[in-house]
């Protein structure tokens, strides 16, 4: 993805198809928990969930994924026609480098083992062939190899409606019927994610929806209250739906009031550009001013999104400050930091029915190997994020 600064803050626009040319990158064997040599082998058993199982009281764990890695070419490996990961090696990814379904298989094993709830696949419209460039369409195959997982069952995933771009943008009413209605089906998944219930779905941007929508607040109320329609016609139950926020500039009561929740993709200080390296505090410190920020000024519900890092160097055309990866101590910190907010604010997370709200967080992101959101294992970087994830949150949790 590709981001242009404003004071501040980011917004976030993929870019696809860059030129290419190149040998191939080979990918080193690994033994992270979760790898079996092949389908049905070596996999440990755990519990499979349902649709009406009740998860974690506690607090849920998402992690964002991101499908932009495809083997054609062009593809997001390369940056003028040579291939980045030999420059930056460390983030070579062990489970597999491209979205396909042997990678899917083992990143479920893996992220399902170490405590991630789910996963929230961001979701592009592909209604317009012209403005796209090649094989941008790979950018929803990672959904499309989660559901056809025979490990899928291990871990729950949600819809997130990528439209931070015009050329990803739904032009019609009859379109937007039509992706309503494909969602819906997916919501109808027993792995799908539901919180009291409901079924969880997140617009990218509330903002870029707004103006997606002519800028005009009143259409795009009634585009959710559509998907409300359509998924109460398919005999799903209204769904929980996120707007997706920055870190500073909390929306209006007015603006808020189509949406269950809000969230934030990722965000990070407005900083001078260049080749150093500012340290992962800066990073995370902005993060926590946002969450308590949400806390006490927020309209509705907010879930606190956690940077997993931000570094976007091999795509040199990127402009933005770059962040030191955190070690395991500093991710670990970062992860028992929105663990305490999340236990002191009460209106961090998503309601419930009965008035309450369920304690969940975002993390960013699984697989943003350019821009440097990464907890998938990689080269350099092993599974010390998920090791993290499970220490915190997992099964083996430490009270703190």
């Amino acid at each position: 993805m590709k981001n242009t600064m404003m004071k501040g803050t980011v917004l976030f626009v993929a870019v696809f198809g860059l030129s290419s040319a190149g040998r191939a990158f080979s990918v080193a064997p690994s033994t992270v928990k979760g790898i079996p040599p092949k389908p049905g082998v070596g996999v440990p058993k755990t519990k499979s969930m349902n649709a009406e199982e009740t998860l974690d009281p506690k607090t849920l764990v998402g992690v964002y994924y991101f499908a932009g890695w495809w083997k054609e070419k062009p593809n997001k490996w390369m940056y003028n026609e040579l291939d980045w990961r030999e420059q930056y090696p460390e983030r070579v990814p062990l489970l597999g480098a491209y979205n396909d379904q042997r990678t899917l298989n083992r990143e479920i094993l893996a992220a399902s083992q170490h405590g991630v709830d789910f996963f929230e696949f961001l979701w592009y419209y592909m209604g317009h062939p012209a403005e796209l460039d090649p094989h941008t369409s790979h950018v929803n195959d990672g959904l499309k190899y989660f559901l056809s997982s025979p490990y899928s069952d291990r871990m729950k995933f949600t819809v997130e409606y990528v439209n931070n771009e015009p050329r990803f943008w739904i032009n019609s009413e009859k379109n937007w019927e039509t992706a309503c209605r494909l969602w819906c089906s997916y919501m109808k998944r027993p792995n799908y994610l539901r919180i009291g219930g409901r079924p969880v779905f997140k617009i990218h941007g509330l903002g870029w929806f707004i103006r997606e929508c002519g800028n005009d607040p009143v259409k795009a109320a009634a585009r959710i209250a559509t998907l409300r329609r359509i998924a109460h016609k398919m005999e799903l139950p209204n769904p929980l739906i996120g707007g997706g926020v920055m870190a500073v500039g909390v929306p209006s009561p007015a603006d808020a009031a189509p949406y269950d929740f809000l969230t934030t993709y990722t965000d990070l200080p407005s900083m001078p550009a260049g080749n150093q390296l500012y340290p992962y505090a800066d990073l995370i410190g902005y993060a926590k001013k946002a969450w308590k920020r949400y806390a006490d000024r927020s309209p509705i519900d907010y879930v606190p999104y956690v940077p997993a890092g931000w570094d976007p160097r091999p795509w040199h055309y990127v402009n933005s400050p770059s962040f030191a990866m955190p070690t395991l101590k500093e991710w670990i910190s970062a992860l028992r930091s929105v663990k305490r907010a999340l236990d002191r604010y009460p209106r961090l997370g998503v309601p419930l029915p009965d008035g309450g709200r369920q304690k969940m967080f975002l993390i960013y992101a699984w697989n943003e190997f350019g821009e440097g959101g990464i907890v998938a294992p990689t080269q350099g970087y092993d599974d010390i994020k998920l090791k993290g994830i499970e220490r915190v949150f997992g099964h083996n949790e430490l009270s703190q």
